[in-house]
């Protein structure tokens, strides 16, 4: 998984399509990530809920977060697909929160040779909430490397959302590897904002 901006776009994930087909993008399969919360029995500021995600290109791997602040105060880990027995015996510490579960289903292009793009319609439940797309640049896995490559793409192909860049891109200055973890936190806070919205 190479360095990846997540966003929600306002157009249907079809006009994004139709956005990426125009620049020569090809329909290379299909992509699925789910978003589901485990919540505390008690609702605590101390104990924020813990985050277990799923991403269809990491098909062996579960990635958990406890989301405090920001990325790097978080606690995190990944972990082999296993992880989801174990978390359903810690029922009395932690619920699962099936309402508040979002899934992003859609269609995965390839870009001349080193990007790779992923829009998808968000759902909870049986409400469509909005559509996500994923730029990602395979050609590094240095944050820094590629960083003013990634955004010019979005400035030039999807102005709108040049201004709201990912958290990781503004607190890497040193060469960093980035990983998957660094992917699944933006797509953790993009499910936040899809929760609370009607």
């Amino acid at each position: 998984m190479g360095v990846t901006w997540v966003f929600e776009a306002e157009q249907t994930a079809k006009s994004v399509e139709r956005i990426l087909e125009s620049l020569g993008a090809e329909l290379t399969g299909q992509y699925s990530i789910d978003v589901t919360p485990y919540n505390p029995p008690v609702p605590s500021t101390e104990y924020p809920p813990n985050i277990v995600m799923h991403h269809s290109k990491c098909p062996q791997s579960t990635f958990s977060i406890c989301p405090k602040g920001d990325f790097k105060k978080s606690p995190k880990a990944v972990c082999d697909r296993g992880f989801d027995l174990i978390m359903s015996k810690l029922s009395a510490g932690l619920l699962i929160d099936n309402a508040g579960k979002i899934e992003i289903n859609g269609n995965e292009f390839r870009l001349h040779s080193d990007w790779t793009a992923r829009v998808g319609t968000a759902v909870q439940g049986t409400t469509v909430k909005g559509t996500i797309v994923e730029i990602e640049y395979d050609a590094s896995l240095i944050v820094v490397q590629c960083r003013d490559m990634i955004v010019e793409f979005i400035k030039n192909t999807f102005n709108k959302y040049y201004d709201n860049q990912p958290e990781i891109f503004i607190i890497t200055e040193k060469p960093e590897k980035y990983t998957p973890l660094d992917t699944m936190w933006q797509y953790l806070l993009i499910a936040a904002k899809l929760r609370k919205k009607t």
